[in-house]
């Protein structure tokens, strides 16, 4: 897992990344994204439609906000993004805590949940200190592989009129 490989070893990973559905960080976050989905789809939620509707903008903040942040190539937004989908992450456990109080959901399966959203926020925030400390900072700011030509100024021909 991202979180727990040292440093050096992140690097070397990250350099190969290109798709933000190979992190591990993003794969935690789709499994627990996916199984608040079909909780939110089961009978004792469903009659809760305010509190489905919440869950389900925040299950969706979750992964947009991470695809958003490092589709726009730069670690500064990535991590400001990254900031943003953990903070999603905590809503949803803020809101599994008061399914769980309200008796819409069993000890069990909050508990599970619970560890799911653990090890994705855990991940994230491995991921947005890696992207702080590494002295990188994205892809748009990287040199380009062939020069950028430089433009020829034209000339300017000014016509006489006799």
């Amino acid at each position: 897992m991202l979180y727990y490989l040292g440093v050096s070893s992140i690097s070397r990973r990250m350099a190969n990344i290109a798709d933000f559905r190979d992190f591990e960080a993003f794969k935690a976050c789709r499994v627990f994204v996916r199984e608040i989905g079909f909780l939110i789809r089961s009978a004792p939620l469903k009659r809760d439609r305010c509190l489905v509707d919440q869950m389900e903008r925040a299950s969706i903040s979750v992964l947009s906000n991470f695809a958003e942040g490092f589709e726009r190539d730069g670690n500064a937004e990535f991590m400001q993004f990254l900031t943003i989908c953990k903070g999603s992450v905590g809503e949803l456990r803020a809101q599994l805590i008061y399914c769980l109080d309200i008796e819409l959901i069993e000890l069990e399966r909050y508990e599970t949940l619970d560890v799911m959203a653990e090890k994705a926020a855990r991940l994230l925030g491995g991921l947005a200190r890696y992207l702080k400390t590494s002295g990188k900072t994205g892809r748009k700011y990287e040199r380009r592989s062939r020069p950028v030509l430089k433009r020829r100024r034209r000339r300017v021909i000014k016509s006489r009129a006799a």
